[in-house]
């Protein structure tokens, strides 16, 4: 079972670029039109909401969990990655935290705790419930977060 970032990861980049949009015709379209609101509309349109939507493309990039029957493989992505791989027998606790809205579209986060004491924290990752059922099918030893 392979899991990656889910799409969700762009969702807050797309809400500011919609709000400020909004702003920017808004601003526009008053009379006399308000330009130092738009100027500043559009400078948020033109540098801010770029570097978001590239902060949340490296993010999502490399992130991933591949679950087999005897081990976990773990790459963490964004801007230290990490990739290890571990046996199952050595995951100590997985748990999961979900938002209204990550329920709805399918993310949530996945948090792995492994014996030796390392933690893996895998925010927005998709399908964070089969993850769980892959490490640990029995449900024994997992806690299920609801809201986070």
């Amino acid at each position: 079972m392979r899991s990656e970032r889910h799409w969700s990861i762009y969702l807050p980049a797309l809400s500011i670029s919609i709000l400020w949009a909004g702003v920017l015709f808004w601003a526009d379209g008053r009379e006399p039109p308000l330009e130092t609101l738009k100027l500043l509309a559009l400078a948020v349109e033109a540098i801010a909401v770029p570097l978001l939507y590239l902060w949340a493309f490296f993010r999502a990039r490399g992130a991933a969990v591949e679950v087999t029957s005897d081990d976990i493989a773990i790459s963490t992505g964004g801007r230290r990655p990490e990739k290890v791989r571990v046996g199952i027998a050595s995951v100590s606790n997985v748990q999961t935290a979900q938002s209204y809205l990550q329920k709805l579209v399918g993310a949530g986060q996945v948090r792995i705790d492994i014996a030796d004491g390392r933690q893996f924290v895998l925010d927005d990752m998709s399908a964070p419930d089969r993850i769980v059922e892959a490490i640990r099918p029995d449900q024994e030893g997992v806690d299920k977060v609801g809201e986070i």
